[in-house]
């Protein structure tokens, strides 16, 4: 069986791929494609798979724009971090989904009933689960709330600089200078951050683009970042989404 991967976060495809080669070492991975216009791409020269594993949010949209030129019988699993609001939106349209981390178990249950079922969606409901998440824009996280001394406190996300990851703890760099831990992945937060202020720069961190002071140019196509009110603090971004990062800052 043929299964191609839609997924933009390179460690996330790296374990897809992995999981699907223990469930059966017979599957042949197309992919993973990152973007829109590679997946359009893909089906427009005439290519074709028997399953389809997409993550909602690709590099340059949401990926049903390009699902909308997959072939019609083919089947859809799609994958994404938790939200309240589009878990609710699967369940309504009747669209299999799987929640990240993917848990080996309940991916092997995904493909056995999408395989036995087939096609698990018609057009005019891939347009409404469309529509309904992007009226709603995922209802992208506000605030955070934190355990502080015997209670809780919050911390709005417009008060965040940027978001770095440490020996495998995730700080919120704050603009007043301080920070706090929180207990979300960076691929978690990469998708509940809304992507009109928040780039993941590497895999170390994600920015703000309103704390964006001077993008320098670096060997091999590469860009430093510099932030206001971080001036010993330089993010490297590599040569493949540096121009993405530019065109998401000129505006």
């Amino acid at each position: 069986m043929n299964i191609l991967i839609l997924e933009d976060e390179p460690r996330n495809a790296k374990r897809l791929i992995r999981l699907l080669s223990d469930i059966d070492r017979t599957f042949i991975v197309e992919g993973p494609l990152a973007s829109i216009k590679e997946t359009v791409e893909f089906f427009q020269s005439g290519k074709t798979t028997d399953l389809i594993l997409a993550d909602i949010r690709l590099t340059d949209g949401l990926s049903f724009e390009a699902l909308k030129y997959a072939p019609a019988t083919v089947p859809i699993i799609f994958t994404t971090a938790y939200d309240e609001y589009a878990v609710q939106a699967f369940k309504f349209n009747s669209f299999d989904y799987l929640l990240k981390p993917l848990d080996p178990d309940e991916l092997e249950t995904a493909i056995d009933k999408a395989t036995k079922a087939g096609k698990n969606y018609t057009d005019e409901n891939l347009q409404q689960l469309f529509d309904a998440l992007q009226k709603n824009k995922f209802r992208y996280r506000e605030r955070f709330l934190l355990p502080y001394r015997d209670g809780y406190k919050t911390v709005r996300v417009s008060d965040i600089n940027h978001i770095e990851t440490e020996n495998k703890t995730v700080y919120l760099r704050l603009n007043n200078g301080t920070s706090e831990v929180v207990n979300v992945s960076m691929d978690e937060l990469e998708h509940q951050l809304n992507p009109d202020y928040f780039f993941r720069a590497n895999r170390q961190y994600i920015i703000n683009v309103e704390h964006v002071l001077f993008l320098g140019n670096y060997f091999g196509g590469k860009l430093i970042v510099r932030l206001k009110g971080y001036p010993k603090t330089e993010i490297q971004v590599s040569k493949e989404k540096a121009q993405r990062l530019k065109e998401w800052i000129d505006r």
